[in-house]
């Protein structure tokens, strides 16, 4: 998901991540080029338009996380 100050600068780090009582997410960064304390607000509709396609077939990725637990010694 893309982050912007109202600069133009992203951010350098993600302070904080969380969710209002109506299904919100919050994001709570801090700009360093202008020194600005920013709380993003997005639904979770809009996050999941933003989210790019994902690039693994989910039966070829299913079947990578089956072998991988394995190899921890866990069967499903």
């Amino acid at each position: 998901m893309p982050l912007e100050c109202y600069c133009g600068e992203r951010p350098d780090q993600i302070l904080e991540v969380g969710f209002t009582s109506d299904r919100h997410m919050v994001i709570h960064y801090w700009c360093s080029a202008c020194n600005r304390v920013i709380f993003t607000s997005r639904t979770l509709d809009e996050c999941r338009e933003m989210c790019p396609e994902p690039d693994v077939d989910p039966a070829v990725a299913d079947a990578a996380d089956a072998t991988f637990l394995q190899s921890l010694g866990i069967s499903s």
